[in-house]
């Protein structure tokens, strides 16, 4: 019996970064196997070589939009994920900030498409904070932020700016490896929420994980195909569909992965499956 939903994109949006490296480094071969395996959406990254802003000029967005376009895809939204104690030390600062703001305007210019990125919020200061909040609202996208180890700081940020261009970015995994149900914060979350990822981790401890800088560091479990791990599945699916304030589709999140092709592929019939109750 089919499950009433709320009616949002949902569909998912493979990272291109971990199919890019088992394509070999080609950025069209890869969106040739999305696009013949039914995919129509795409996250990019800002920091692969072919996609980052210093390698396109205006033409070359045109061309990368023009591209997807004839593959028909569409672009969900863009990664940047540089090391969170960038946005903290001195020495690393200024360079990070020129990251984030080359990367807004690469969002804003491909379609004005969220942009999500790993913050450590309890130590940014104010006038960082103001410049990432600045340079997402002058741009007119969103600034999807992951801090998942810290959740009361980011909602407290986002919830005392109250923008549309600053919104919580969730990563099934990263919560499930602290011993945190993702469906319940994403309820909890609502309309704060304006990017969800999708993917899972089979626990190897009782113990939660413990914080880590590097975004593709593994807590306390293994990441896993979709559907394979602790993730409830069909109650996510629901919890992100009811969220309010989402901006579709659902980046299918393959770190980790050893066969990010396979683990797609695996990943939208599963995902398609939970649609649907006993």
């Amino acid at each position: 019996m089919p499950i009433l939903t709320h009616g949002s994109d949902l569909k998912l949006a493979p990272m291109i970064r971990p199919i890019v490296r088992q394509a070999g480094g080609a950025i069209r071969d890869a969106l040739k196997a999305l696009g013949e395996a039914g995919f129509t959406s795409v996250q990019l990254d800002a920091a692969l070589p072919g996609i980052r802003p210093r390698d396109l000029d205006r033409r070359a967005r045109h061309d990368l939009v023009a591209m997807l376009g004839r593959s028909s895809m569409t672009i969900a939204g863009i990664d940047l994920f540089i090391p969170r104690r960038h946005f903290i030390q001195g020495e690393h600062l200024d360079r990070a900030i020129s990251a984030m703001l080359a990367a807004a305007e690469l969002a804003a210019d491909l379609g004005k498409v969220p942009l999500s990125v790993a913050l450590p919020v309890k130590s940014l200061t104010d006038d960082t904070r103001k410049t990432l909040v600045e340079a997402a609202d002058g741009r007119g996208i969103r600034l999807a932020v992951h801090a998942e180890d810290q959740l009361e700081e980011l909602l407290a940020w986002v919830q005392a700016v109250d923008v549309w261009s600053l919104g919580a970015a969730i990563d099934p995994a990263a919560l499930l490896s602290r011993g945190t149900d993702p469906a319940a914060t994403v309820h909890r979350i609502g309309k704060r929420l304006a990017v969800a990822r999708v993917d899972d981790l089979a626990m190897t401890s009782s113990e939660p994980g413990v914080e880590n800088d590097d975004p593709d560091a593994k807590g306390a479990g293994v990441r896993s195909y979709l559907g394979e791990g602790d993730l409830d599945l069909d109650g996510y699916r629901v919890a992100v569909d009811l969220a309010p304030g989402r901006t579709g589709p659902v980046v299918l999140d393959l770190r980790g992965i050893e066969n990010p092709m396979a683990g797609a592929v695996a990943a939208r019939a599963a995902w398609e499956h939970a649609a649907f109750s006993a």
